[in-house]
């Protein structure tokens, strides 16, 4: 998912302290909005109840296991530096992922590279050189024009999955046949060189006719950040595939192997044969794209989420409803727990339920009667829209239900901005209004996030009247930079797309502003709940589940603890 980093907050009204303060100083429960239900109550008018619901999204593309999307997923958080955001039901899978990590810096200058077998005939040159207007050192690979090439190798234990190479590579003159490739055996799996044709210099690939394929056009003197993630044996029987990305940005998705490999153990770096080329190459890594696995497809699993759910006093999960599989395993396997009435459910509908919305909507309205599906507003079935709805669409639910003989459902739309929320909410004839998270940029301190986004309850319910305040725990998007997702094509401004962490008790202290917030704002949150990003969005950057780390080393649910405190009523 992608939030919306407003940061802006309506002239003349109280911040989220104010209203804190302002709560804390009024004595006396009809002041706070702390009324007895009424029926205008049952018809989403007039003071709400005395109680606030709290939900928590769930995001399920998160399944793990062998398959397109855990893969996918899991990769996000292989980086050791993202493994205390893994939930408490992952598996550090390879415990010494990284295969490679030489930036040469403390080696000798004039010196071969250590650990790597250097060829070089006469008349050719590979040495670690200090490069002006550079910090450290870099390894040069330097040929003439009557020399053959210089070439630089080094092998690693043989790796059956997906591995990531990244280096540093500058041409003096570009275009003159610079190489890398990586193999398998006797096998090369990919290929990449520098070339000057008709005046273009450019980087290419080999393509598995042989045929050489333009990456992009290449620049003298420049370093260039190049990565290569390649797996031999992707899930789900997919074909092996090499994505390249140069300065952080995939240029290359899914081109198919050079020549077949099973395996990937050898990395080499050249210049070409009989012309002269000087390479400088730095900062080279090559390490197990995929170390962890995050399996949340076992019945076991789901039974402790729901167990730590109830505990910390979560109300409902409002489930992304993936009708597909394997992204419904999650909630299919929630059905089917013993535990299911510990804790309600409720759906968030996107383009993969609407895009078939008549097959799907059936489904869904007979869930609605169960016992554990949340309701509000004297049983009315609680249903987020998000970022997709129509008319048409709300009207036939409406219908459905009624001739199921059910409570008119209570429809939430939500939306990046409070005016496009409020517009959406006219278009459609929805009850509400709600955003799915809010975030910050360039590692802004949480306290900042939860400040704007208290801005933002009062803005949705200027614009649009009932809300459902959102309480953002985090964002941080960094991960999906580092291992792009199939589903997100723009990514790129992901490496500015982060939030500092936030302590349980600054979560605590947020999720208490906005059940402040709806005691004092009756009128706006009729249905007197409020939704927390999120329970499992660990790659995002939001997440209340408890994580490995946290378990192992607290022994508690600490962000689970701290919100168990927060009182629903005031």
């Amino acid at each position: 998912m992608t939030a919306n980093n407003s940061d802006s907050a309506p002239a003349g009204k109280p911040s989220r302290r104010g209203i804190l303060k302002v709560a804390t100083a009024v004595s006396g429960g009809a002041v706070l909005g702390l009324a007895v239900p009424t029926a205008a109550v049952a018809a989403g008018r007039g003071p709400q109840a005395t109680r606030t619901l709290v939900g928590a999204i769930r995001w399920d593309a998160w399944v793990g296991g062998d398959s397109h999307y855990g893969s996918g997923v899991n990769r996000t958080l292989s980086p050791d530096k993202y493994h205390f955001r893994l939930p408490f039901y992952a598996d550090i899978t390879v415990p010494r992922p990284v295969l490679i990590d030489q930036s040469f810096d403390g080696e000798t200058t004039g010196t071969a590279p250590a650990g790597w077998s250097v060829k070089a005939p006469t008349g050719t040159d590979a040495s670690v050189v200090e490069v002006s207007g550079r910090t450290g050192k870099s390894v040069r690979l330097r040929s003439s024009s009557g020399s053959t090439a210089v070439t630089m190798a080094r092998t690693f234990s043989a790796q059956k999955r997906a591995v990531t190479v990244q280096w540093q590579w500058k041409e003096a003159a570009a275009g003159q046949g610079a190489s890398a490739s990586l193999s398998g055996g006797s096998s090369v799996a990919v290929d990449l060189a520098t070339r000057g044709d008709a005046g273009a210099k450019e980087l290419v690939y080999r393509a598995s006719d042989g045929s050489w394929n333009v990456v992009q056009a290449i620049e003298s003197d420049r370093w260039y950040s190049i990565k290569i993630v390649i797996d031999p044996t992707p899930p789900e029987a997919a074909a092996p595939f090499v994505d390249i990305f140069v300065d952080g940005i995939r240029k290359v998705r899914n081109a198919a192997f050079r020549e077949s490999a099973t395996v990937l153990d050898t990395l080499v770096f050249g210049t070409s044969e009989g012309s002269p080329c000087e390479l400088y190459i730095d900062d080279v890594s090559t390490r197990v794209t995929e170390s962890v696995n995050s399996d949340a497809t076992l019945q076991g699993v789901m039974d402790r989420e729901i167990q730590y759910a109830k505990d910390a006093g979560i109300d409902y999960w409002a489930f992304l409803y993936y009708p597909q599989q394997p992204l419904a395993r999650a909630r299919e396997l929630y059905l089917s727990s013993k535990r299911r009435g510990d804790v309600n459910w409720c759906a968030i509908l996107d383009g993969n339920f609407t895009g078939s919305y008549a097959t799907n909507l059936p489904h869904l309205v007979a869930q609605f009667s169960e016992s554990n599906y949340q309701r509000v507003l004297g049983g009315r079935p609680l249903v987020y829209f998000f970022s997709t709805a129509t008319a048409g669409q709300v009207a036939t639910m409406r219908a459905a239900c009624a001739q199921a003989g059910l409570p008119d459902p209570y429809i939430v739309v939500m939306a990046w901005t409070a005016q496009g929320a409020a517009d959406l909410k006219a278009a459609v004839g929805a009850d509400a209004v709600s955003r799915y998270a809010t975030g910050k940029q360039n590692g802004r301190p949480y306290s900042e996030l939860a400040d704007a986004e208290a801005g933002l309850w009062d803005q949705y319910a200027t614009a649009a009247g009932s809300v459902v305040p959102t309480v953002s725990t985090g964002w941080d998007k960094r991960t999906r930079y580092d291992y792009p997702l199939s589903w997100e094509p723009n990514y790129t401004g992901f490496k500015d797309e982060w939030t500092q962490q936030a302590t349980p008790k600054e979560i605590a202290t947020h999720l208490q502003g906005a059940v402040t917030w709806n005691h004092s704002h009756p009128d706006n949150a009729s249905a007197s709940t409020v939704l927390i990003y999120a329970w499992n969005e660990f790659d995002e950057g939001g997440w209340i589940c408890p994580t490995l780390f946290e378990i192992r080393d607290a022994g508690r649910p600490l962000r689970l603890d701290a919100i168990a405190e927060v009182p629903r009523t005031s």
